[in-house]
Formats: structure tokens, C-alpha cells, sequence
């Protein structure tokens, strides 16, 4: 009998569950069901307010037609029209972009039933939007025949539809304003205002071209969202226009500062070192272009760092006196494999990397108590003399790290100078396990900073390249500026990312085999500097990628690229424009230069026979001219360079505001040009007394208008 009633329990028990299971489905099929009905109501809901905002943009288009046709024929007012007011002149209707006032209380009393009625579940669908003149009159009755039911059918294609248009809404192209970026606004006062370079709008145009490929991002100072949907890009060049020119002339540039709002402080090379154009055109411009380079070099990364010219804009900055070499000191020192002003920082890569610069704005505010290393510089060589720097801090009461130590030796290791040095400031705290500096060292020390500084002034040859691992505290910390710079920080890289540096202790003992910095009393400044220049030579010694991770990698993959597809490799760098060629234009008011006519009908013999022109010049006699040729091809190629001159006496005081006017209408006409999700850039180019010019960039939206550039995190 126990058996028995178990088993019946056990039977009873199971069939509960069950009946609970079946329940727990229906409730939740239910529950499934009441989920799908309420989605259906919010897209037949969406749907409505879509097809509300076309109603309301084609009920505006139409008023603002009529009231434009009724202020230019007020005395023929009541004449029947002669066509209908809702087309333009094509048979497109006019569709503005801007929303008039509307009925903000029934427009609320609409939307708060509506999200009512979804919150509490009623089964009642969701009525249709009303037109603009039922919001008008009030009513809230609505007829029952415009009452949206949704089929399932009809659910899928209106769900399909929404996700297409809202894919077409998210991609389009924008830019942001990193701090940099921010910092060389025109908006941010002058005294603070710290300029972009020419290179930065260079990585912005290769960015632009390659995309997600580039080897030179503009990330220091922009970000640019969906490069993929940059439609092409225009690129207006006045050369002899400056900073000056246009601040003094704001006013006349109506259309210009309509169309942009990014509008950037930027430094220009020299104008003795050629034209602007000449700069931009030595980033890739071409598949055919990046494939020899790549044949060259390995990689593309390594084809930029060869082919860069790292003193361009430091010869704008420091006192630097003439320009020609001898021939003889453009050779490889014997001991280089490649040139060792390759592995100079350029400016830019100065300022990234926090050197004392002499830059105008907040840099020369924070600089403006140091001094250079010499008066005049000579133009550094292959052959100019490299020399280890380190130094060693302590701690001071007024907070700040201050000079103790400095040592210098020559390439060939010899100590060249040695000091003990007292800061100005009483020390609090010595770093001894940093500095190797004590109390008792410091005790009978009485040379003081200036006395190194001139010292160190008449030690060094004014071609002199110093080298030192993040040699910006060594020269932050002996208050001195100089041009010619190597950091083993930035030229070694062994964790294969950019800003995630090595120490210089790592990097001694994996290329040196050497173990340094491994006491206790603290480091040695002789050491460390013979380390440093140990290792620039034996980079020197091998190639542009050896030390850094990040260019052996690139090379490898291109290798593995190159024997996977060959000749197609350049389809690959491209691979966002394979739908089409990636062509460039240059339209220039007068004859382009030789030496760069040379470099583009090298990379024409090098396309295939069939193979259209990667580059095509158009030189033109005037303004007009350029712009009625960039009119007839900027959309048929990827970029479109118009290189325009400024003569400076178009800028004397009687005429300077009428010529202003004249640029801006070209400028005005160039926008037109431009296609939607076009990139346009203006860039005015300084001139011989002011070498400050101006960025303008702008990015065309659907509507005509210029994407707002806002900060990052904005």
C-alpha cells in the first residue's frame, strides 16, 4: 500500500508540472504575442511621424515658394499662377531643411496619448499622424478610414525601410576636434593658441585617401568618423594669402565663414623651400604611387619616414642660417646604412612629444624663459656630429624637478662634459635611487644653471644632433631649446605600440646585451647617454625598421601581402576604393613645378599600358580659369588640388578688401562644386612676412551644409 501511494503521488506530482509547464508556455507565447503587438505599433507610429515630417517639409517648401513668388510680383498679386508652386523650374519639388514653429502643446497632447496607450497595452492601434492644419484646428478626432493597421507583410517592409534609412542617417562622414585641433582654433585667444602643421593636414589627406590603411593618421589633433563615405576630396591652396591677411580682411569673407567652421592656426614650411602644393604632393596620391614606394622600401610606413624631410618646418622656427649643403656632406657617414637625419624629430613629433619649442602662442608663453642652445644653427647633414645627453634631477621646494647632473659624450664615447650642477631652489628631495645625487655630493656644488648653459653653448657645433632617451626632460630640465634631436624613445619601439615606450634599461639589454641602471645608489648619467648613442649607431647600422615593431611588422605583413597577391597589392592599400580608381587632379595657375612634374610622370610609366593617367595636370593662365576646370572634374576624381597664387600687391591697403571679396566668391564657387559627403579644405598659405597661414575644412552634409567639428567627448 506505501508502494501504491507513493506512486501515486510521484504520478500526481509529475502531471502538476507539467500542467504548470504548459501553462508557463501559453502565458509566455502570450506574453511573445502582446511584445510583437506593441512593436508593430511603434514602427506603424514611426512611420507616421516620418511620413508627418516629408508632409510638413513639402507643406513649408510650398508656402516659402509661394511667398517668394508673391515679394517679387507684389503688384501682380492676384494673377492666376502660371504653373504650380509646389515645383521649381526641373519639376523637383524644393525641399528646405529647416523646420518652421509648430503647435508645441498638440503636438505634446498627441505623443503623450500615444505613449499612453503603448505603456498600458491597450490593443487599440496607434493612429496615423494628422496633416499640419488638423494640428492646427486643435482637433483630436481623427477618421476612422486613416486609422494604420499593419499587416505582417506590410510590418517586414516598413521595418526593412527604417533600417535602411536609418543606415543612410548614421553614415555620413564628420570630424571632431581633438585638444590639439582645439588648441590651434582661431576661436581660442592668440596667447593660447598653440598652431597645427602643413604634416597634419598631409595626414588628413592620406587618411582621406587610404582610409583605415594609412600609415599617417591625423589623430594627434582630429578625429574623422566613417571615412569609408567621403565621397572625394577638393583642395583650394592661396599661396601668399597669410593669418594676417584674412584676420585683417574677416569681414569681406562672408561666403567663407558661412561655409566653414573649422577654421585652424597653421605653420608652413619656409617660403624659400617652394610652394605648398609641393609638400602636399609627397604623400602617396596614387595606388601607382604607393606601390613603388612600397617596392622601395618594404612598407608604406617605412617609404614616409625615408621620404620625409624632418628639419622642413624646424627651419622655420629655430635660427637657422642658409639652405644649400656642400655635396660632399650629403653622403652617407661611412658608418650609416641610411641617413641619419631620417631619424630626426620634426617638429610636430616635437611638440607631440613635449620639447621645449619656440612656437607663438601658449608654447612660447611657457618657453619664453629658455634659451638656445646656440645663437645661429648651421643645416644639419649626414654628416653632422651626434652627442649622448642625460641628465639627472632632484626635487625642489617650489615642486618641480631641477637640474643636478649633466653628462655628454661624443660618438666615440668619450666624455666631452661633466657637472655637477645646484638648483636654483633649495632641494627637498634628491630621487637618490633615481639621480644617484645625496646631500653630501651636492655639498661643495656651486655652478649654477646659466653657467652650464653657456658651457654647453660653446661645446656644441651649430649642426651638433643631440641623442638621449626622452631627451625632452634632459632639455626641459637644462632650460634649453634645440633643433636637432634623436630619442631613442620614439625611434626604438619593441612593444608594437606607438605611444607605449620602452625603457632605455630594456632596450639595453635586448639590442646591447648590456645591463645598466641596475644599482642601487641610482643611475649613472655617462652610462645612459653612451647607451643611447650605442643604439642610434646600431639602428644606423642596420635599417629604418630595425628597433621598431611596429614598421618590422608592417613590412611583414606587406611581404606576406606581396606574395599572396602580387601586383594586386595596391588594390589592397585601396581596398575602399576598389569600385573605382583612386585618380588625382592638380589644376595650377601657371606652370607646376619640374621636379614635380618628374615625380608624377614617374608613377605614369610605371601604370599599366591600359592603365588612364593616375594624375592628370591642368595648367590654366588665371583664377577663373581654375575654377571653371575644377568645376568640370572634381567629381570625376578622388582628389582635386587647385593651387591658386596670391600676388602680394593685391593685399596693399586700397585694395585689400575688394581682392578679399574676389576670394571669397571663388571659394563660394568651389563649395558649389563639391558633392555631398565631400571633403573641402582651404588652405592660405602665408606669405613672405607672415609664415602663419589658415586651415579651412569642411565636410558637405546632405542639405548643402558644412559638418560642425565639435570636440572629442563633446
Amino acid at each position: 500500500m506505501m508502494w501504491t501511494r507513493l506512486g501515486l503521488r510521484s504520478i500526481t506530482r509529475s502531471q502538476s508540472l507539467h500542467g504548470k509547464r504548459t501553462r508557463m508556455k501559453e502565458q509566455l507565447s502570450a506574453k511573445q504575442h502582446e511584445r510583437n503587438e506593441k512593436k508593430k505599433k511603434k514602427l506603424a507610429a514611426l512611420a507616421n511621424i516620418m511620413e508627418l515630417n516629408d508632409r510638413d517639409r513639402l507643406h513649408e517648401a510650398e508656402m516659402a515658394k509661394k511667398r517668394d513668388a508673391a515679394d517679387a510680383t507684389k503688384d501682380e498679386a492676384n494673377a492666376p499662377m502660371e504653373q504650380s508652386k509646389n515645383d521649381d523650374d526641373d519639376g523637383f519639388v524644393t525641399v528646405s531643411s529647416k523646420r518652421k514653429h509648430r503647435n508645441r502643446h498638440t503636438i505634446r497632447n498627441s505623443v503623450e496619448k500615444e505613449a499612453a496607450a503603448l505603456k498600458s497595452g491597450d490593443p487599440e492601434e496607434p493612429t496615423a499622424k494628422r496633416s499640419r492644419e488638423d494640428m492646427a484646428a486643435g482637433g483630436d478626432s481623427l477618421p476612422a478610414e486613416e486609422i494604420c493597421i499593419l499587416s505582417q507583410e506590410q510590418y517586414k517592409t516598413l521595418a526593412v525601410e527604417l533600417r535602411r534609412r536609418k543606415r543612410q542617417l548614421e553614415d555620413v562622414p564628420g570630424l571632431r576636434l581633438r585638444e590639439m585641433g582645439q588648441r590651434a582654433s582661431l576661436e581660442t585667444p592668440q596667447h593660447a593658441r598653440t598652431p597645427i602643421f602643413l604634416t597634419d593636414i598631409q595626414h588628413l589627406l592620406m587618411s582621406a585617401l587610404i582610409g583605415q590603411k594609412s600609415p599617417c593618421r591625423p589623430d594627434r589633433w582630429c578625429s574623422v568618423e566613417k571615412w569609408l563615405s567621403l565621397s572625394h576630396s577638393v583642395v583650394v591652396i592661396l599661396e601668399g594669402l597669410s593669418l594676417y591677411h584674412y584676420l585683417s580682411n574677416e569681414s569681406q569673407f562672408e561666403a567663407t565663414n558661412r561655409i566653414f567652421n573649422t577654421k585652424l592656426e597653421m605653420l608652413l614650411p619656409p617660403q624659400d623651400e617652394g610652394q605648398i602644393i609641393d609638400e602636399i604632393a609627397k604623400i602617396p596620391l596614387t595606388n601607382i604611387q604607393a606601390k613603388q614606394l612600397i617596392d622601395e622600401h618594404g612598407s608604406l610606413e617605412s617609404a614616409v619616414e625615408l621620404n620625409k624631410d624632418p628639419t622642413l618646418f624646424v627651419k622655420n622656427i629655430f635660427p637657422i642660417e642658409g639652405s644649400k649643403v656642400k655635396d660632399s656632406l650629403t653622403d652617407l657617414h661611412p658608418d650609416d646604412k641610411f641617413p641619419r637625419t631620417k631619424l630626426l624629430l620634426s617638429a610636430l613629433q616635437m611638440v607631440d612629444e613635449g620639447y621645449p619649442i619656440p612656437l607663438s602662442g601658449e608654447l612660447h608663453t611657457r618657453f619664453s624663459t629658455f634659451r638656445f642652445t646656440k645663437k645661429k644653427y648651421e643645416p644639419v647633414t649626414n654628416r653632422s656630429p651626434m652627442f649622448g645627453v642625460d641628465c639627472e634631477m632632484c626635487r625642489t621646494v617650489v615642486g618641480i624637478n631641477e637640474l643636478t647632473r649633466i653628462s655628454i659624450v661624443d660618438e666615440q664615447y668619450q666624455t666631452v662634459y661633466e657637472t655637477l650642477v645646484m638648483p636654483d631652489n633649495r632641494i627637498s628631495d634628491y630621487l637618490t635611487q633615481y639621480s644617484g645625487i645625496t646631500e653630501d655630493i651636492m655639498k661643495q656644488v656651486t655652478k649654477r644653471l646659466k653657467e652650464v648653459q653657456k658651457e654647453v653653448s660653446a661645446l656644441l657645433p651649430p649642426d651638433a644632433i643631440l641623442v638621449g632617451q626622452s631627451l625632452n626632460s634632459d632639455l626641459n630640465a637644462m632650460r634649453m631649446m634645440h633643433p636637432y634631436v634623436i630619442d631613442t624613445s620614439v625611434c626604438f619601439n619593441i612593444s608594437g605600440v606607438r605611444r607605449r615606450k620602452s625603457k632605455l634599461k630594456h632596450l639595453a639589454q635586448t639590442f646591447l646585451k648590456e645591463t645598466i641602471q641596475d644599482n642601487d645608489e641610482g643611475h649613472d648619467s655617462i652610462e645612459d647617454s653612451r647607451a643611447t648613442l650605442k643604439l642610434v649607431k646600431m639602428k644606423l647600422a642596420n635599417s629604418i625598421e630595425f628597433g621598431d615593431e611596429i614598421l618590422t611588422q608592417q613590412k611583414r605583413l606587406q611581404e606576406l601581402a606581396n606574395a599572396c597577391s602580387g601586383d594586386t597589392i595596391s588594390n589592397n592599400l585601396f581596398a575602399h576604393v576598389a569600385k573605382r580608381d583612386k585618380r588625382t587632379a592638380i589644376v595650377t595657375v601657371g606652370d607646376l613645378k619640374p621636379s614635380l612634374k618628374e615625380v608624377i610622370q614617374r608613377a605614369d610609366e610605371a601604370s599599366p599600358k591600359d592603365h588612364s593617367k593616375a594624375v592628370r595636370i591642368h595648367e590654366v593662365a588665371t583664377p577663373k580659369e581654375a575654377v571653371r576646370k575644377v568645376n568640370e572634374i572634381a567629381l570625376e576624381n578622388a582628389l582635386t588640388i587647385a593651387n591658386l597664387r596670391v600676388p602680394e600687391q593685391d593685399f596693399v591697403m586700397e585694395s585689400a578688401e575688394r581682392n578679399a571679396a574676389k576670394l571669397d566668391r571663388i571659394i563660394d564657387r568651389l563649395w558649389n562644386t563639391v558633392a555631398n559627403n565631400g571633403l573641402f579644405l582651404v588652405l592660405m598659405g602665408g606669405s613672405a612676412e607672415c609664415t602663419k597661414g589658415v586651415a579651412k575644412i569642411a565636410i558637405k552634409r546632405l542639405n548643402g551644409s558644412e559638418q560642425t567639428s565639435a570636440p572629442i567627448g563633446s
